[in-house]
């Protein structure tokens, strides 16, 4: 009767919790960069931080271009992209997977 290793198991569920993870923080963060900049509460035009950057700069121009349209739909844009990659990962979760797990192996070889 063949056994097999309890390591490798572990080491393929580690790998697929991993890309797990990755997606769920793609996806987290993708959607959160597409809504935020557009809610009115809390409003993308009263960010404390940007305005204490523009008062410690001096740089009005600086807080009128951050809170431009432009900058807005860049990071709706960033957002999407996370959203994209993350979609991307789930369509090859088998080929990433096997990848890391390779590169997993890979990097044991070379420790010993």
């Amino acid at each position: 009767m063949l056994r097999s290793d309890p390591s490798i198991h572990r080491k393929a569920m580690s790998a697929k919790l991993t890309i797990i993870f990755f997606i769920l923080i793609c996806f987290e963060i993708g959607f959160l960069l597409m809504v935020l900049p557009w809610l009115e509460y809390p409003s993308w035009n009263e960010n404390y931080l940007l305005v204490w950057l523009v008062e410690t700069l001096r740089w009005p121009a600086l807080g009128r271009f951050l809170t431009s349209g432009y900058v807005r739909g860049a990071v709706t844009g960033i957002g999407l992209l996370n959203v994209i990659l993350g979609i991307r990962e789930i369509i090859h979760f088998k080929q990433t997977v096997q990848s890391f797990q390779a590169e997993w192996q890979g990097s044991e070889v070379d420790s010993k």
